[in-house]
């Protein structure tokens, strides 16, 4: 006997339905996805509300059903064997048959499929090649996202071409995921197949591609609605495993790769590695030796930041965001980035641009912990990567003392350079308070000041000056006024001018004042 030949559908099931877990002859033994089996003269709204009540899948009568349109809850199917006059028990073994001979056949295709795909991965195919593979089978578009939800590698189906822009746009948010896949330890500890609708009537097959029970990315089987059916969710399955040995595949590289950089940048520094075999190692990395390479050093500013290597992982994506070879290596409570510079240039540009976009990006991610960046000189050889090194420290660590939100290089310094050499001199602070010292026992100290720094900065314009300030021309005259009684000095000598803009950057060096607001 053919079922398939001989059911009619009262409420026909769609996409959303997944093939029935077990074949029940009485509602007392229904379990959830289950179908159920029975005459269809004992079928009634209230048997079928308890039937949807224990999870039944699907409800199958035996014999001609009638019912009225309301009569099955929504998300039941029901149906009926029309001209079925055999005893129930045998109907039920006839489908329990038909269902265990699908499962095998299904078990079977995985079987191949596994192996199939497991055999791209080991040539190395990479996940272009699996993705492709994957959409050639199934006839669906695929996409393999990582943990963020970027897209790793993607393949749309001839049907889908001419909207997969916009499915594209669609999914690029991880917001866009089903909500219990967005926490990636709750996704990789329980990873399951999830439906999901897609707008324009699509839908997709989503599974959270576990690597050591963390989802480390997404892949996704999408089709128009109502298409999608078991040799998809083969697809599904057995991909998100062979990906999963390609994304820890290419971690495990990844990682292996980091640390050579790291143990050949501390190599350099430390001076431990002949100029022979460090320009070999840099070589086979990648990097170009007739390229200057500068320092960026950089650190997260506040009593409780992210991790160190949360800050590694922006640095880098920034990096392939600008397309720029680095050497990256967590240092202490620091980052350090080595990057190329083009020679010849007067300011590293490129350098800097990058350190403000890492500067962005965690500002962005880490409202509460400011990110500080020190950029070194271009170093053109080896023993030069030390020196830059170095500076970059110093210009890292004003950058922490002068609340900088911009990289800050270290040919920018100016008289902070020298002022950092001897900044454990009692004479330094000496000189601070020589000049300095009346001032700073005053009553609104910032705003004075504050007031010295405008008027520094703009070259002692006084309209200018002013005009940064918000204040009358007037009321800056009478605050210079009363600075100079203050200090007993004359601001309208060069001698005195140079002596407490010195002071000023002593004191923004080792004790910042905050501005007014």
């Amino acid at each position: 006997m053919a079922f398939s030949e001989t059911i009619r559908w009262f409420n026909p099931p769609t996409d959303t339905v997944l093939a029935p877990q077990w074949v029940s002859a009485a509602l007392e033994d229904v379990q959830p996805g289950d179908l159920l089996l029975m005459p269809a003269s004992q079928i009634s709204s209230a048997a079928l509300r308890r039937a949807f009540q224990r999870g039944a899948a699907v409800v199958l009568g035996l014999g001609e059903l009638s019912l009225s349109d309301t009569a099955a809850p929504s998300g039941l199917v029901v149906g009926s064997i029309v001209g079925y006059s055999g005893e129930l028990r045998q109907a039920q073994k006839l489908l329990l048959t038909m269902l265990v001979n699908q499962r095998a056949a299904l078990m079977e295709r995985g079987a191949r499929l596994h192996t199939q795909l497991a055999q791209l991965e080991a040539e190395g195919k990479g996940l272009d090649g699996l993705v492709k593979a994957m959409a050639e089978i199934s006839l669906r578009g695929i996409l393999v996202q990582d943990k963020r939800g970027k897209p790793l590698a993607q393949q749309s189906s001839p049907a889908l071409v001419g909207v997969w822009k916009d499915v594209m746009e669609h999914l690029k948010e991880l917001n866009s995921l089903p909500g219990e896949m967005i926490d990636r330890k709750r996704a990789g500890s329980q990873p399951r197949l999830a439906r999901q609708e897609i707008p324009g009537g699509l839908m997709r097959l989503v599974l959270p591609i576990t690597v050591g029970e963390v989802a480390r990315g997404y892949l996704s089987v999408i089709g128009f609605n109502g298409e999608l059916d078991a040799l998809d969710e083969l697809v599904a399955e057995q991909g998100g495993m062979v990906c999963a040995i390609e994304m820890a595949r290419n971690k495990a590289i990844r990682e292996t790769e980091k640390r050579l950089k790291g143990d050949l940048l501390t190599a350099i520094l430390q001076e431990t590695l002949s100029p022979r075999d460090a320009a070999l190692w840099l070589h086979n990395m990648g990097l170009d030796l007739n390229q200057a390479q500068i320092a960026l050093r950089f650190a997260w500013d506040s009593p409780a930041s992210p991790s160190r290597r949360r800050l590694e992982t922006i640095i880098n994506g920034e990096l392939a965001r600008h397309d720029l070879k680095a050497i990256v290596h967590p240092m202490a409570s620091e980052v350090v980035c080595f990057c190329q510079a083009p020679s010849g240039e007067g300011r590293p540009d490129m350098p800097l641009a990058l350190g403000q976009a890492v500067i962005e990006q965690a500002n962005h991610e880490y409202q509460a912990s400011p990110c500080r960046c020190g950029v070194g000189t271009p170093a053109i050889a080896l023993n030069e990567w030390r020196t830059s090194f170095s500076r970059a420290g110093q210009a890292l660590e004003m950058a922490r003392r002068l609340d900088e939100n911009q990289p800050l290089y270290y040919s920018d310094l100016s008289v902070y350079r020298l002022l950092l050499q001897i900044e454990h001199s009692p004479e330094l602070i000496a000189f601070q308070d020589e000049i300095l010292g009346s001032l700073l026992a005053c009553e609104g100290v910032d705003e004075l000041v504050h007031t010295l720094e405008a008027f520094f900065a703009h070259n002692g314009n006084l309209s200018q000056t002013a005009e940064a300030l918000f204040i009358h021309r007037n009321t800056l005259i009478y605050r210079l006024e009363r600075i100079g009684a203050i200090t007993n000095l004359n601001l309208d000598k060069p001698e005195n001018r140079l002596a407490v803009q010195l002071a000023l950057h002593i004191l923004r060096m080792t004790s910042p004042i905050r501005h007014p607001k």
